[in-house]
């Protein structure tokens, strides 16, 4: 509703700035002559140029320049603005000796003259309107590339979302199944740890940005619910910053690192360790760290694929180009990733 309405309100300023624009152009003679007319002939002399310039002008911006110049047609634009030019000056001359001819005849040029300034004066009126249309454009074609963005990223957080790992809710209600007869205090913790994940992961994470500690309260979350299901041989440490300063982020931006973590990190039957850290640098440098045991998976294992850090790259790419770094280092015991994002 409101691109719409300032698309109209875009085209409405577009409109009124030609009006303007060759308003002035159209009057400058008669502005900047010494003397006034004489009479109405010499009055209407003096709009005769400057209404050439702007019929060269919009035939060029609306007809040659997309169905020619656009289409890499450039012999044939060319040809056909010299034959609009032979036109055009035929036309003036033919208005300039019989219609309405001169009355003062002192300083007149010859016309030869008069024939090379126009042709000068139409190739430099052609030429603006290339650069007026071709700037047009280009902001057009931004305007679509930053809406194709826009779906882009409304798609890839869709995959985000539908990628974290579904069989995690499962898992976990069977854990708090199993806990409803152990210990239930501990059973209705994880299960309102469970709703409000779920509630975040469902309404909260559409917006396009989203508070820190939001963000930080739905990691928080899932690790304490992931950590229901290790065994006491696996290590899971996190150390978060208490005060997030009003901070806003990207949602589900960490979250597939901690996945990651989670899936490619833990060997029940053997010594496991995850360690995750986040600083906040001077109210505008987030840095999160994250280390993993790294356990090498099967060939036919295609959990290992990557796939959701190569989605969390794409992510960043186009939600903080430039304004942020990830270096990932990867050995046979450990992997190592640190995100810095400037917010």
């Amino acid at each position: 509703m409101f691109e719409l309405k300032d698309r109209k309100n875009q085209r409405y300023l577009t409109l009124m700035l030609h009006i303007l624009v060759w308003g002035i152009v159209v009057n400058l003679p008669l502005l900047s002559t010494d003397h006034a007319p004489a009479n109405i002939t010499e009055y209407f002399r003096g709009w005769i140029p400057p209404t050439a310039s702007a019929l060269i002008f919009y035939i060029n911006y609306f007809y040659f320049i997309p169905r020619f110049l656009f289409l890499k047609k450039t012999w044939q634009f060319v040809v056909i603005n010299i034959v609009l030019y032979t036109v055009v000056i035929f036309l003036l001359e033919e208005i300039r000796t019989h219609v309405v001819p001169p009355i003062r005849q002192e300083h007149v040029p010859k016309e030869n003259e008069i024939i090379i300034r126009f042709i000068i004066s139409f190739a430099m009126i052609t030429g603006v309107s290339v650069a007026v249309r071709s700037t047009g454009e280009w902001f057009r074609s931004e305007d679509s590339r930053k809406e194709l963005e826009r779906e882009h990223l409304k798609s890839e957080l869709l995959n985000l979302k539908n990628q974290l790992n579904p069989h995690f809710f499962f898992n976990t209600l069977n854990t708090i199944y199993g806990l409803i007869i152990q210990n239930q205090e501990v059973a209705q913790d994880a299960v309102h740890r469970l709703s409000k994940l779920m509630r975040y992961h469902l309404y909260d994470s559409n917006e396009r940005y989203v508070p820190l500690r939001k963000e930080l309260e739905f990691m928080v979350n899932y690790i304490d619910l992931m950590k229901l299901r290790l065994t006491p041989n696996v290590i899971v440490q996190y150390k978060f910053p208490e005060s997030t300063h009003d901070i806003m982020v990207a949602p589900l931006l960490f979250i597939p690192l901690i996945e990651n973590s989670f899936k490619h990190g833990i060997n029940l039957n053997k010594p496991s360790e995850i360690t995750m850290t986040m600083a906040i640098v001077q109210q505008k440098q987030i840095v999160f760290y994250i280390r993993n045991s790294f356990f090498p998976k099967r060939e036919n294992d295609q959990s290992g694929s990557g796939i959701g850090l190569d989605n969390l790259k794409k992510r960043l790419n186009l939600l903080y180009p430039d304004s942020h770094t990830i270096v990932i280092h990867q050995d046979d015991v450990y992997f190592d990733c640190t995100l810095t994002i400037q917010v």
